[in-house]
């Protein structure tokens, strides 16, 4: 029987190919890796409960099976070929640069077009080799900064944010440009508000779903519509049309007042009414399942049909566990 460290690789191969190829069979699934049916359930009810820190219902790896049909969400982390970081990059910019002056040409045309790329990656492009070699030097050091402390520094300094961030509610990765005003930490994240320069309005941003950044030279006065010391302006970075009121129960209205999301707050005496405005519902769904009975949804009410069909799947599934477990004994 193979061992967990073969299921591991089995899984990591698993997770990028469903996402390349969504809607897969389960035979087709079992033929590719060489598993049985039943082994290739295990192995997705597993990836269901895996994901990125705090390993919250909304940082779990999303996975349906449908009418034999497999699809997997939320690991966009798996879709993508691993970034090289800025260390990683000058190292490799530097052996080309050496390696091109050893084997010269037709060696060296290739390699040229390699260089030509990294410094478009490092954000020297355009300079000449020797200036980039120069460059290197002064940049590495910058590059072993958390996100955190630089973002802290953007909005202390007013600097331009260009980032690559990923929206929950889409589910895909944006290319942006931010002008950084402040920060925040709730709901056991840190938040970034800051101006938004794709749609031209004020935006917070989860920091940990941001995968790639760069603090530029570019300074920036404040937006007149940049609200940065309000945060009830802002709106999330889901943020769309529809329209999203939830009560809190009283033990949770004091955290709900609390959080960056809510744009309204209202008192009704059964709780506290909180409004916010999204593009997409499945993300709250999930979200609005960990506070179980502690919040209602009010409006609208096809979130709470989505919420009723989540519930009832999962009651479903539960059952169907405790049937077989039933059978299993007698």
């Amino acid at each position: 029987m193979a061992g967990p460290e073969a299921r591991l690789r089995r899984m990591l191969a698993l997770i990028p190919y469903v996402l390349k190829h969504q809607g897969a069979t389960l035979q087709e699934l079992c033929e590719i890796f060489g598993v049985t049916r039943e082994q290739l359930i295990r192995d997705l009810e597993l990836i269901f409960l895996c994901g990125q820190p705090d390993y919250t219902p909304a940082d779990l790896i999303e996975v349906s099976m449908e009418d034999d049909r497999v699809h997997i969400g939320m690991a966009d982390y798996f879709a993508r070929p691993v970034r090289f970081t800025p260390l990683e990059l000058a190292g490799l910019y530097l052996a080309c640069s050496a390696f091109s002056r050893l084997v010269g040409p037709p060696a060296t045309s290739a390699l040229q077009s390699a260089m030509l790329r990294i410094q478009r990656a490092m954000g020297m492009e355009g300079l000449s080799p020797e200036e980039v070699e120069r460059n290197l030097e002064v940049a590495s050091p910058d590059s072993k900064e958390e996100v955190l402390p630089r973002l802290l520094r953007a909005c202390e300094e007013r600097r331009v944010v260009e980032m690559e961030y990923f929206s929950y509610g889409r589910g895909e990765l944006t290319r942006r440009q931010v002008h950084p005003l402040s920060m925040e930490f709730g709901m056991g994240h840190w938040y970034l508000h800051a101006w938004d320069t794709m749609s031209g309005e004020m935006r917070v941003f989860r920091v940990d779903r941001i995968k790639d950044l760069r603090v530029t030279e570019e300074r920036f006065d404040p937006h007149p519509e940049a609200t940065a010391g309000e945060k009830r302006t802002s709106t999330p970075p889901d943020s769309g049309e529809i329209t999203v009121r939830l009560r809190f129960s009283p033990t949770l209205a004091p955290w709900a007042r609390e959080q960056p999301l809510f744009t309204e707050f209202q008192e009704d005496g059964s709780g506290l009414v909180c409004t916010l405005k999204t593009g997409s519902l499945s993300w709250l769904e999930k979200e609005l399942l960990r506070w179980g009975t502690e919040v209602e949804v009010l409006q609208p009410p096809e979130l709470r049909q989505g919420l009723r069909r989540r519930v009832e799947s999962i009651l479903a599934l539960y059952a169907k566990r405790r049937s077989k477990r039933g059978d299993s004994r007698g």
